[in-house]
């Protein structure tokens, strides 16, 4: 008979160190893969030597204190601990370091709950794809090395959350077109990523989640929107024709599908209509 190992998992406080672990895994996890279900909730669980119900559970509670994502309602905030909240402010002192330091937490946990798997039970099945989210982004294809590679890392690490916030609060669908399929949606930067700083790349109010055609129009200041999210054209760059008419006039002063918190920051709208819309074509 085989026996219940998580009976045998006794209650404990979360470290600081673990919990930055689960820090990390919700940054980089689709909230599909947040539940006990989850091959990289497994996976943590396995090192931790915790459930995975209580890994799945710290994840939620780590989101009840995310402002780009409060608005999902999900359970767990009465379960929380004042780690959870203060993880955000260590996050929000020094974004990009602190955030290196829980990848690289997560990273080797993730290798040591692989190396142990021959020997213990299997991890269940994952119900997605054979590898998800952070086990594709931390432990497949490792170069370049050193801070060349963790540079790429992060950077890919805020993107896929800058994402999915934007699928999330947008309710995947396009702001302008009300498009619904996902591969053809871009999470596009208001002001752009280059000009960022680390804390505006991942905010949810600098981002539109657009259809690829006109994410591409946005980014090339064919397009952009006023302080009463209405789309504007640049007439200047953008003639008149048939298909031009069809596919970009014809939006010209409908007001975008507002997302279901955090609109889009009228200091990121400024800045894109000033350097971006307003820009020399040269």
């Amino acid at each position: 008979m085989a026996t219940n190992v998580s009976s045998k998992i006794p209650r404990r406080n979360w470290s600081r160190e673990e919990t930055m672990m689960a820090f990390a895994l919700y940054r980089i996890l689709e909230p599909r893969e947040c539940d006990d279900k989850g091959l990289d909730v497994q996976r943590l669980a396995r090192f931790l030597q915790r459930t995975p119900g209580s890994v799945a559970l710290k994840i939620w509670n780590i989101a009840a204190y995310d402002v780009n994502r409060q608005a999902r309602g999900l359970a767990g905030m009465k379960h929380g601990s004042k780690m959870d909240a203060r993880i955000w402010e260590w996050y929000a002192a020094e974004p990009d370091n602190f955030m290196a330091e829980c990848l690289t937490l997560l990273e080797n946990a993730l290798l040591q709950a692989d190396e142990s798997t021959s020997t213990l039970t299997p991890l269940a099945p994952d119900r997605h794809s054979s590898l998800e989210s952070a086990t594709k982004l931390l432990l497949a294809g490792k170069t370049p090395d050193g801070k060349e590679r963790m540079a790429t890392t992060l950077q890919r690490v805020n993107q896929s959350y800058f994402r999915n916030s934007l699928l999330q609060n947008y309710r995947n669908t396009c702001c302008m077109t009300g498009i619904q399929i996902p591969s053809l949606l871009v999470a596009s930067h208001i002001k752009p990523w280059k000009a960022s700083t680390p804390s505006e790349k991942t905010a949810a109010a600098n981002g539109l989640l657009l259809n690829a055609f006109h994410d591409r129009a946005f980014d090339q200041g064919l397009i952009t929107i006023d302080d009463d999210y209405r789309v504007v054209v640049n007439h200047g760059r953008v003639k008149h024709s048939e298909i031009n008419d069809k596919w970009i006039y014809s939006f010209e002063g409908h007001a975008i599908t507002l997302p279901s918190i955090n609109l889009p920051s009228h200091e990121f709208i400024e800045y894109h209509h000033k350097h971006i819309f307003l820009a020399d074509a040269a």
